[in-house]
Formats: C-alpha cells, sequence, structure tokens
C-alpha cells in the first residue's frame, strides 16, 4: 500500500510540474507589447516555475528515489541510473541557468528595456534552458514509462 500512495504522489507531481511547464510556451508568446505587460507575464513565469513546477519536479524526483528504494530497483540498471542523471541536469539547468536568466531578463527589462540587446539575450538564453529542459523532462518521462533497458 505504501508504494501505491509513492507512486500516486509520484505521478501527480510530475503531472502538475509536466502540465505546468508545457504551458511557458504560451505564457512566453504573451511577453509582447507595453513594459507592464512583459513585467507580469515575466513575473507570471517565474511564480509558476518557483510554485509549481520546481515543486513538482523535485518531488518526484525525491518520491522517485523512495519507489526505487522501495522496489529494490538496483540502481545500476540503465533507465533508472539514466533518469536520475538526467534529473540532476535538469536540476542544474533550472537552477544555474533558467532561473538566473529569467531573474536578469526581468532587471533587463527595467534597466535598459524591452528592446535591448541585454535583455533579448536573457531571454533566448532562458527560452533554450526551458526548450533543453522540456527536452529532458520527455526523455524522463519516456524512460520511466518505457523502462527500455
Amino acid at each position: 500500500m505504501v508504494y501505491v500512495i509513492l507512486l500516486i504522489i509520484h505521478v501527480l507531481a510530475v503531472m502538475l510540474a509536466f502540465g505546468a511547464s508545457s504551458s511557458v510556451g504560451l505564457w512566453a508568446s504573451q511577453a509582447q507589447g507595453d513594459s507592464a505587460q512583459r513585467r507580469f507575464t515575466l513575473e507570471t513565469l517565474m511564480k509558476l516555475d518557483r510554485l509549481m513546477i520546481d515543486p513538482g519536479y523535485t518531488i518526484g524526483g525525491v518520491t522517485g528515489i523512495v519507489l526505487v528504494q522501495y522496489a529494490g530497483i538496483p540502481w545500476s540498471t540503465t533507465w533508472v541510473m539514466a533518469s536520475f542523471i538526467l534529473w540532476f541536469i535538469a536540476l542544474g539547468l533550472s537552477h544555474g541557468l533558467l532561473r538566473p536568466s529569467m531573474r536578469k531578463q526581468l532587471d533587463a527589462l527595467d534597466d535598459s528595456g524591452p528592446e535591448s540587446a541585454e535583455f533579448v539575450a536573457f531571454g533566448t538564453r532562458a527560452q533554450n534552458a526551458g526548450m533543453a529542459l522540456s527536452a529532458i523532462a520527455v526523455v524522463i518521462v519516456v524512460l520511466m514509462v518505457w523502462k527500455p533497458i
């Protein structure tokens, strides 16, 4: 019963994070128009990341670790090892590149305006990090569901 409860928490947490992160492109497309609208959109994206995406993936990863231990699956199993390596890479990308880029983009909006090279550069960096994180999330989900090796 404990395993089933942990599995439900794991799946729901990942669904929350994956669903919320899937909406980022739509939100980002709304960052048009005046600075106030751009600010609102960027702040909303940062809130979405802080309150839904990051906690969902963190809870998903932690419950995944507990599930692997509880089920007695060897860590040397390729799909387990690959998934957790990708999860740690995603955490690093999120906290080391995406979040700082979003904060710097917001600062650049205030300091230089939406047409500045700095604003555009940080936006591009955040967009690329977000696409990489989405690709990693899809690969992890495929590994978790398919368990190929």
